[in-house]
């Protein structure tokens, strides 16, 4: 990233404070003269250090690696640590949009068909499962589910790949 295009700022810090302001959702214009490139890589600074819970002097690093002068570096890391908690609460709130209900809890019970009104006798398992999520408005909603022996594990299947890849970006990120 071409992060050096900072030090051609005359108010680096000022600049700084308004990319900030854009990543937390408010309406920033910007005149046609401004390097694009620079404000989305300055961005996606911001949001990578404080996503990934980075230290302030990592992401100066990065700056001072790609050539920014010490008067920049400082301009960011104050501009970082100042706002580090509004840029949080933007990222949360940008994940949380995804869909805003979470799994608050969930139950599971297994359960024998042992015979139906079309079939005299059938001796399939099915599992049940409840899962309780919290709604963005406080309430609480519960979701049952019957999964036979073949969803479930597909189900399994699925939540194994998950893991996957949870563990993976948590590994790729540390």
């Amino acid at each position: 990233m071409p992060l050096n295009g900072l030090d051609d700022r005359k108010n680096a810090k000022r600049f700084l404070h308004r990319i900030v302001d854009e990543t937390c959702g408010q309406e920033v214009d910007w005149s046609e003269d401004e390097d694009l490139g620079l404000i989305a890589d300055l961005k996606s600074v911001f949001k990578k250090t404080v996503g990934q819970d980075q230290k302030t002097s990592e992401a100066v690093e990065e700056l001072k690696g790609d050539g920014c002068s010490e008067a920049s570096q400082k301009a960011f890391e104050a501009v970082l640590e100042g706002r580090r908690s509004d840029i949080k609460k933007a990222l949360v709130e940008s994940a949380s949009q995804i869909f805003p209900s979470y799994l608050k809890d969930f139950d599971w019970s297994l359960k024998t068909v042992l015979a139906s009104n079309k079939l005299a006798d059938i001796g399939s398992a099915i599992v049940v499962l409840s899962l309780t999520l919290k709604q963005p408005d406080g309430s609480i909603q519960t979701k049952r589910i019957e999964l036979s022996g073949q969803l479930l594990d597909h189900l399994v299947k699925a939540c194994g790949a998950a893991n996957k890849v949870v563990r993976q970006v948590s590994h790729d990120s540390e």
